[in-house]
């Protein structure tokens, strides 16, 4: 199994084709949810259930997805470190951009 972000009620080709993969499970646990931890986040420890994020709620993701990426610039390394911040950059990238509709929610699990 894997997390990744998609739009559960899409409107227009953007949407309907939306779909980011965040993490496969196992890799989520060995590395995403010990940082999360550390770093005392919030946000990011809900991925693995899955959450709904909207427009209100971006700053507050983005914010963590900042924070966990200077977490694995320092605490990761090779495969693992490149595989976790091209993940975190495409996210924080996408985001904003499938969230742009009002109304519009990115349901990440």
């Amino acid at each position: 199994m894997s997390i990744s972000a998609f739009m559960p009620e899409p409107s227009g080709e953007y949407e309907k084709l939306f779909n980011v993969p965040v993490a496969t499970e196992a890799f989520f646990g060995e590395c995403w949810e010990p940082a999360a931890e550390a770093l005392g986040l919030r946000w990011v420890p809900l991925f693995a259930p899955g959450i709904e994020v909207t427009k209100a709620d971006l700053p507050d993701v983005l914010e963590e997805l900042a924070k966990l990426k200077q977490w694995a610039a320092r605490g990761l390394d090779g495969d693992r470190q490149a595989l976790m911040l091209a993940r975190l950059d495409r996210l924080a990238e996408e985001l904003p951009k499938a969230l742009e509709r009002d109304g519009a929610v990115v349901y990440i699990g």
